[in-house]
């Protein structure tokens, strides 16, 4: 056998690996990011394509590497490092991080092993040595890249002004060190606090680094999540006035009691994120969207709801080109109003009847059923949100 030809281990390795589908993958390291790390639950949704983008990336790197018979290069760890320095720069926690490529590593690891068939034990055993490798050299990678950037003070104070504001969101009492830190920062910590959300339409980090020193130098606690800045002020530190303008979007709460912050936050965000998408600026109130909110906050109901209140009219949509969706929506919008649907939809009210029975026939429900008319208006609203 010639020496650089592979060996059956080694082709049998490369048939695994090739079994494993790097964006399925991805998928699962970024669902699982956001079911078990705090720092990444709170990223703006705007920016789960960003981490979905380099789970794809590190995905593909071990499997090339492992294929190529190779550690990973320099260039495979480049964009690693670089995504290391932004979640400095925006004050996620190391730890929090590096939790992030251990699970992507699990994750990896389980691919690995549902792709395997019960013959491929001894391979599967190699691919986990080698795994454990990359995580080791990777994980070095961004911590190191992590460190340098904290170097810079800029990261190092948005670090604490984390840090500040996740004790003054727990029950614990907030510790000396970030009293004092609060106190040669101007920040007021002895409350009551309003929490508040706000996101720059243009979505520019510099731009929110700015917002937020701006909103520090009147005396609120203030840091950037991504293409977001959330935080807490008491009455006198934040004005409306401060946000004014088509540039912003936000949502500030009122002033409460400190075991109420962290839940009071929490809505602002999901409110202001939700708000952006639906191209909103200006101040959104904390009664707005709310279903909208209720929808976000139950992804795998809504998800169902969608399929199936909606899922029949759009497979018939691909079979037929049908406009059973548009029919619904105008029919919707005009407040059940027929005569005004099919004007809306320049058609005959009897095409529109027909329509509407084809629409009932096909989904199981009646549009004149309360629930099964909320159920239409609940799966819509949240198609809208999906899309």
């Amino acid at each position: 056998m010639d020496a650089d030809e592979p060996t059956k281990g080694e082709q049998g390795l490369t048939e695994l690996l090739r079994e494993v589908d790097p964006a399925e993958m991805a998928s699962r390291m970024v669902t699982t990011f956001r079911a078990s790390i705090p720092s990444y639950q709170r990223l703006p949704a705007e920016m789960l394509p960003q981490i979905l983008a380099i789970s794809r990336q590190n995905a593909e790197a071990f499997l090339r590497g492992i294929e190529e018979g190779r550690a990973p290069t320099e260039e495979d760890l480049e964009p690693f490092r670089q995504s290391a320095r932004r979640r400095a720069s925006e004050g996620m926690p190391l730890e929090d991080l590096l939790h992030a490529y251990r699970l992507g590593g699990r994750v990896t690891w389980e691919g690995l092993r549902a792709a395997a068939e019960p013959a491929q034990t001894e391979m599967l055993l190699a691919a986990a040595d080698l795994l454990m490798e990359y995580v080791d050299l990777v994980s070095a990678a961004v911590a190191n890249s992590y460190l340098e950037e904290r170097q810079h003070p800029v990261s190092e104070t948005e670090r604490r002004l984390r840090e500040l504001l996740d004790a003054i969101l727990s029950p614990e009492p907030v510790s000396a060190a970030l009293r004092e830190f609060a106190d040669r920062q101007g920040i007021d910590i002895s409350g009551p606090h309003r929490p508040f959300a706000v996101t720059l339409t243009d979505g520019a980090a510099a731009g929110h680094a700015r917002l937020a020193a701006s909103l520090r130098g009147r005396g609120a606690l203030a840091v950037t999540e991504g293409d977001r800045v959330v935080g807490l002020a008491t009455p006198a530190s934040v004005e409306v006035a401060l946000f004014e303008g088509g540039e912003v979007c936000f949502a500030i709460g009122e002033a409460g009691p400190r075991p109420e912050l962290a839940e009071a936050l929490e809505d602002l965000r999901m409110l202001v994120d939700l708000a952006r998408r639906r191209g909103q600026t200006g101040e959104v109130e904390a009664a707005d969207l709310l279903t909208e909110r209720l929808l976000a906050r139950s992804p795998r109901l809504a998800v169902q709801l969608r399929r199936s209140a909606l899922g029949p009219l759009e497979a018939y949509a691909e079979r037929r080109s049908s406009d059973l969706l548009e029919t619904l929506v105008a029919f919707l919008d005009c407040g059940l109003d027929r005569r005004k649907a099919a004007e809306a939809l320049h058609v005959h009210t009897n095409t529109l009847q027909y329509r509407l029975g084809r629409i009932e026939e096909l989904t199981g429900l009646s549009l004149d059923d309360p629930r099964d008319l909320t159920t239409f208006v609940l799966a819509l609203s949240f198609r809208e949100l999906d899309d």
